[in-house]
């Protein structure tokens, strides 16, 4: 297996000057908050549709997950499959409606239509969830990084935490953005080029076929059991969390229509996932069916050598130049991914919390300040993170399902579903938020149970408070003795099936702790039903008001190209830049190359100088179209 020379390194150097360039090109576009956050509702839905794709990808799918595809066969690809259904289910729940929230941050509009108590126990949720899963992601660069360069993983931690910190707060979102449609290019180009590539070390797609063992519904991957609730509790958790984590994304762009296209075009380049990002860590498998055997794998066993295995086939299968390429795209999508997180968080800190309730009057430059401090503070603590989790024996793609499943279904139905449940009373989503929150930890962590059963009870309870909020506030008006045995029931019924059905292991005490939980979780039905009963008329008119502006279409002759706004040019930037990638590859012909390699090199400069070509031509037309089209609403 080769080791990365000058050649790679030379084009992992011009890969980050690209970044910060874009990064420094889109800093002169962001002139306050509304730019920095919402890219001014300019971004194109090409570009957002992309952006919402490549959002949920960065070095973690080629680690720990590949680490799991190693282990778990075939089941894997059934969940990279999950990903095409819940995007299109989750935009065609809320993207037109997050557009027409006009916000500048995906909690802005939690405030009016709930209240500034769940506005902030949200924003304490989501920031946390994403920064811990910023950590895993970081760390799953830097532990693919370290073997390939032969730099401590610490030491790699910090450098590369520094550079994606660096490129957030110059560029904001339109510089993630952008981003992600070149590294987009790049790493669909690397994929598409190592998946055939490494079929033909076994011999080809039947080859595989013959060698893997059928899919199966039961593994046990580092001590968490995975089975097909699992898989079901995914699809659950992705197409919620896409009808609420892709708010960005939708409210970004001009109007409902394009926002509905950003949606089914992520899920469009979906449907590639499972093949280009899953049949290579099959192919490993049955090429390197013993990995302590394997020189490349040895210094790492104990220690999840399964995750490294898509680096190992890149080492073996691109010439020098293009190992480069991989290790820059991968360090890309770690940056695009991570600068969304932060980009978004501050959003939500600045915006909502800071602005929201300690300085109303803040201005909009101030604002894109704060901002920008915010994430300084967001990049060092995930940096922190990632230097414990890099190291942990629980492995990466554990770790990513531990806070991915725990805590989006409390924050994403409240939040995707606030846009749709119109009768909803204003504290309903506290509700919501605090028993699927700790019900979902009980009988994950004092229970035991598996994912899938966790991920079904929290939903239930989160749907159950908020669709029985408004039924709920009026048996505390009327009829209170029927509230307590609701509640009474509910810690019974709870009760009897924690006593019932512990995991397996589980000691007496935590049995008899997650009861004692059910127990107490029931009556606190009734001051939650005393919360929900007090809307004043005056708050319903408010939420009557929030949903007739939800009603109303996006003006874009107004809200858009207002105040002789103009369309910011995109295509020829990221066009000339995925152009100047393939030329750049074309030097790897200097390197003496193999035949498989030869094809390696023409497959890449074939994607990149096709697409980049078409972006850059395409560009021109559509720049002096919109300027066009800008014009006459204008003057209109």
């Amino acid at each position: 297996m080769k080791s990365v020379n000058i050649f790679d390194v030379s084009f992992i150097l011009v890969y980050f000057l690209i970044i910060m360039g874009i990064g420094l090109y889109f800093m002169k576009v962001n002139k306050g908050g509304k730019e920095y956050f919402t890219g001014g509702s300019m971004i194109p839905w090409w570009m957002s549709g992309i952006s919402l794709y490549m959002g949920n990808f960065s070095a973690w799918i080629f680690t720990g997950a590949a680490g799991f595809a190693y282990t778990a066969g075939w089941f894997t690809i059934l969940y990279l499959a999950m990903g095409p259904i819940a995007y299109l289910i989750g935009s065609s729940l809320t993207a037109s409606k997050w557009r027409r929230t006009r916000s500048i941050s995906p909690l802005q509009y939690t405030h009016t239509r709930y209240n500034l108590s769940t506005q902030q126990l949200m924003s304490g949720v989501i920031a946390t969830n994403f920064i811990l899963s910023a950590g895993v992601q970081l760390a799953s660069t830097c532990k693919l990084f370290a073997p390939i360069i032969g730099i401590d993983m610490t030491l790699i931690v910090l450098i590369i935490g520094s550079i994606v910190l660096i490129h957030n707060m110059l560029g904001g979102l339109w510089g993630d953005m952008a981003m992600d449609v070149v590294q987009g290019v790049v790493l669909l180009g690397i994929t598409f080029t190592v998946m055939p590539l490494s079929l033909g070390l076994i011999g080809g797609i039947g080859e595989l076929f013959k060698a893997m063992p059928p899919v199966t519904f039961d593994h046990t991957y580092n001590g968490v059991h995975y089975t097909q609730d699992w898989l079901v509790s995914i699809l659950i958790i992705s197409s919620i969390g896409f009808a609420a984590g892709g708010a960005q994304r939708f409210y970004s762009v001009k109007d409902e229509k394009s926002a509905k296209r950003v949606g089914r075009l992520a899920a469009l380049l979906a449907l590639s996932v499972p093949l280009v990002f899953g049949i290579p860590p099959l192919v490993a498998k049955v090429y390197w069916p013993d990995l302590a055997q394997v020189d490349f794998f040895k210094p790492y066993v104990g220690r999840n050598p399964q995750d490294l295995v898509f680096v190992g086939l890149v080492l073996k299968l691109l010439p020098h130049g293009l190992i480069g390429v991989f290790i820059a795209a991968m360090l890309a999508a770690t940056m695009t991914t991570l600068s969304t997180v932060y980009n978004m968080v501050s959003s939500i800190i600045s915006n909502d919390m800071y602005k929201g309730v300690m300085r109303p009057d803040l201005s909009d430059k101030a604002l894109l300040k704060a901002g920008r401090i915010t994430s300084l503070f967001l990049g060092l603590i995930v940096i922190g993170l990632a230097t414990t989790f890099i190291h942990s024996t629980f492995g990466l793609f554990n770790q990513m399902q531990a806070f991915f499943t725990l805590f989006n279904i409390p924050i994403t139905v409240p939040l995707a579903f606030g846009l749709i449940f119109r009768r909803t009373p204003k504290w309903a989503a506290l509700g919501s938020i605090l028993w699927s929150l700790i019900m979902g930890a009980a009988v994950r962590y004092l229970l035991g149970w598996d994912i899938g059963p966790q991920v079904y009870l929290s939903t239930l309870l989160s749907f159950g408070i908020l669709i029985s909020s408004t039924w709920v506030a009026d048996l505390y008006r009327s009829r209170k003795p029927l509230l307590w045995t609701v509640s009474l029931l509910i810690s019974a019924v709870l009760g009897t099936i924690f006593a019932l059905y512990p995991g397996a292991g589980v000691a007496p005490w935590q049995i008899n702790a997650s009861i004692a939980l059910a127990v107490i979780l029931g009556p606190t039905l009734v001051p939650l039903a005393r919360l929900f009963s007090r809307d004043t008329e005056e708050e319903q008119k408010e939420i009557v008001a929030f949903y007739k502006r939800l009603d109303t279409p996006v003006d874009v002759q107004k809200e858009v190209y207002g105040a002789g706004r103009k369309q910011v040019a995109t295509l020829p930037v990221v066009g000339r830049t995925i152009v100047f990638l393939g030329v750049l590859v074309s030097l790897a012909f200097l390197n003496t190359l193999q035949s498989g390699e030869v094809i390696a090199v023409l497959a890449m400069m074939t994607i990149l100088l096709g697409f980049g070509g078409t972006l850059w031509i395409a560009g021109k037309r559509v720049q002096m179209q919109e300027a066009k089209t800008a014009a006459a609403l204008i003057d209109h």
